[in-house]
């Protein structure tokens, strides 16, 4: 391979290299130095040449190097590291055999007591680990656990490479699983043990060591003991994607956890521990939302003990929700990042403050009377399980042996398919109609979801909870709110049931169903008695359209939802932004203003950068970054009149990443929205019933003055 356009790109390495005389001192430093630039763009990038080209000038640096000059061993590891990158990409023995080669020879002439003697046996462990992985012979994994042995055992505690070895160590016990060596299980499960005690090291490895930990802890352990492994796990992740980083950052890690986080809640439910599942639950899921409300907290009582850390803590606050929405963070060394911490922690020296940014406990997310029922349901790999809370009686269990994580992903699959088939995602005034043929088979398709949705999760969960009184009144339903996690989170709970047979039965024959992302976030928006103006007993409400948004089909539909809603709303107290006047500085600014904000126009979900998904305003795009900037005063309620306005990525399904979810952190504390698009003459339909039960009820309103959350 001509690897001559590769050299090109590192021009000044390439040059040092060609002006320096065979025989001068620094020629072996300077092709070393290349052959690193050429591996660490191998690592990023993948491109073979450049692991060739690494290969090339390191060998020529090692052989131009005498023996006993004090950067041989190290030019040998760098060696025996690019063979190896090497074997992993192409699998060819001969580099795996050289990377050996090369690294026992940095070993062997290190001296005990060097800096880089641990390193270099550690580099030794992973080759013969590769090995083994590639041949099966036990000597090789006999030497890779020997070798990382003395890495660890000559490493001092609080280093920063220690939990590493300690990770590397656990993983080559861990290769004797399969052979079922109870010894050397118990050795690995210790190992991971000890590494996640390693307070210096990167959250990531942290995460990774305890994730492992879990993992075979509960292969071959059973849950009780892997509960403590899952502990840890769970404690590693405001580490893992914490304050100081972007949301774009945080979005980045969070596919990589919300499995594990499920299998950690199945778990806890398994050995029957379901006040951990619960908390487990709410701690990792909706993470990034959790801390955004967590920022939001109010400071006032503890203002009344110490207002400078109050208003030290507010106004920090203020600067990481200005960060946090950025495409780039520069808090983990900023000043400001640190003085959070602190404050934090100060803060929780103060009465009723010991919880201040800290997960709840299940004390503080016990849901009063008025909020009803709320039903958490966890789709794990092992098994799904529905967790019932309630401010009446204990957490209720209830086993869904019917239903799996794959059940969940094929169904969510097909409803897609069936939606897209139907242009069920994109608001439009008149729906294309399908052919009969193709109408009967949609219908037939998603009759089935909603029946496999009764049957295997929403029936047993009201059967064993007592919900299933065909004698209620429709007035008198009892109110529930789902909470679920994985892709059942994008499936219509509240809509499954029977539709084919004779007697018809569905989930809101017997209640009125809601969501909620987190507890917190229904919980901190619990009812606060507002009082609005005695002589206007009715929320300001702020509608915005958009029947002719730039480069988008026309929606004459949005014009007469405001003339529906206007019917029910005071003029005084009601704002209507519509055409050129829809802009997206008018409608945050309006925003701040209103009790109620009703958007009716296109709304996008962006699967490729969810914090992009946004209302098209007459200007642009309003995005869920931006409406996460916004502070209210007193927000009420936000009815997104948009499609795909509640539908998450599925990517990220732990995190409802969503406009919905986004309006409950901005404040709101009830959100409409659609799962999927809502047709553009259905939708002043829809709004006519939802504000006529909302706002024509003087009295009611005079009463009870704070809207009643659906």
């Amino acid at each position: 391979m001509d690897s001559a356009p590769s050299r090109m790109t590192f021009p000044l390495g390439q040059q040092a290299v060609d002006i320096t005389p065979d025989g001068h001192a620094s020629k072996a430093s300077r092709l070393n130095n290349l052959g690193i630039a050429f591996q660490s763009r191998f690592e990023r990038l993948g491109e073979l040449g450049d692991i060739e080209n690494a290969i090339q000038f390191q060998q020529q640096a090692v052989d131009i190097t005498p023996d006993g000059h004090a950067s041989k061993a190290s030019r040998l590891n760098n060696l025996g590291i690019a063979f190896q990158s090497r074997f992993e990409r192409l699998g060819e023995l001969g580099d795996i055999e050289n990377a050996i080669q090369f690294q026992q020879q940095a070993v062997d002439i290190t001296p005990d007591g060097h800096a880089s003697k641990a390193s270099q046996l550690n580099n030794l462990g992973i080759a013969f680990q590769s090995r083994f992985e590639r041949l099966g012979e036990l000597g090789d994994i006999e030497n890779a656990i020997q070798f990382q042995q003395q890495a660890v055992d000559i490493t001092p505690d609080g280093h920063a490479s220690k939990a590493s070895w300690l990770n590397n160590l656990g993983t080559a016990f861990q290769k004797f699983e399969h052979l079922r060596e109870l010894g050397d299980i118990e050795n690995a499960i210790s190992t991971y043990r000890q590494s996640t005690k390693n307070t210096s090291s990167p959250p990531s490895n942290q995460y990774r060591t305890a994730h492992q930990w879990a993992t075979l802890s509960l292969t071959c352990q059973g849950s009780f003991l892997a509960l403590d492994a899952f502990t840890v796990v769970l404690d590693t992740i405001p580490q893992l994607v914490w304050l100081g980083q972007t949301v774009h950052q945080q979005y980045e890690e969070l596919p990589k956890i919300g499995q594990t986080i499920n299998e950690a809640i199945a778990t806890a439910i398994s050995v029957g521990n379901l006040t951990q599942a619960v908390e487990w639950l709410e701690e990792g899921h909706s993470i990034v939302w959790g801390q955004i409300l967590q920022l939001r907290s109010p400071l006032d009582d503890l203002h009344d003990q110490d207002p400078q850390l109050a208003d030290d803590l507010e106004r920090v606050s203020k600067a990481f929700h200005n960060a946090r929405t950025s495409t780039r963070s520069n808090f983990i060394d900023n000043p400001t990042t640190h003085l959070a911490m602190t404050g934090k922690q100060e803060a929780q020296k103060f009465d009723g403050f010991d919880s201040f940014l800290r997960p709840k406990k299940l004390s503080a997310l016990t849901p009063p009377a008025a909020n009803g029922t709320i039903i958490m349901i966890n789709i794990g790999q092992s098994h799904c399980d529905a967790l019932v809370l309630s401010a009446s009686s204990d957490i209720i269990h209830v086993t869904l042996p019917n239903f799996s994580s794959q059940q969940a992903k094929e169904m969510y699959s097909q409803l897609v398919s069936f939606l897209k088939q139907y242009h069920a995602r994109d608001r439009k005034p008149y729906p294309n109609p399908l052919p009969n043929h193709e109408s009967e088979t949609f219908s037939i398709g998603l009759r089935g979801i909603l029946r496999v949705l009764w049957v295997r999760v929403v029936e047993p969960v009201l059967s064993k909870i007592g919900m299933l009184n065909k004698n209620t009144s429709r007035d008198s339903l009892p109110h529930i709110t789902w909470c679920a996690t994985g892709l059942l989170a994008f499936l219509p709970l509240h809509a499954a049931g029977l539709y084919d047979s004779t007697e018809t039965a569905n989930t809101s024959n017997y209640v009125v169903s809601s969501y909620t992302t987190t507890l917190t976030a229904m919980l901190g928006s619990a009812p606060k008695c507002m009082q609005y103006p005695t002589e206007n007993p009715s929320p300001s409400v702020l509608i915005v359209t958009q029947p002719n948004t730039p480069g988008m089909t026309a929606l004459p539909g949005t014009e007469r939802e405001a003339e529906t809603i206007q019917k029910y709303t005071s003029p005084e107290r009601t704002r209507l932004l519509t055409h050129e006047a829809a802009t997206i500085k008018n409608v945050t600014n309006e925003m701040s203003k209103y009790n109620v904000v009703h958007l009716a126009c296109h709304g996008i979900q962006d699967s490729k950068n969810p914090l992009d998904s946004a209302f098209i305003l007459h200007d642009g795009r309003l995005k869920l970054q931006d409406l996460m900037s916004l502070s209210l005063e007193r927000p009420e309620l936000a009815f997104l009149s948009a499609c795909q306005t509640a539908t998450g990525d599925e990517k990220l399904p732990e995190e409802a990443v969503h406009l919905a979810a986004g309006m409950l952190a901005v404040g709101y504390p009830s959100v409409i929205a659609t799962m999927w698009s809502v047709g553009d003459n259905d939708a002043p339909l829809i709004a006519d019933k939802v504000y006529e039960s909302l706002l024509r009820r003087n009295e009611s309103a005079i009463q009870n003055p704070r809207l009643t959350p659906a």
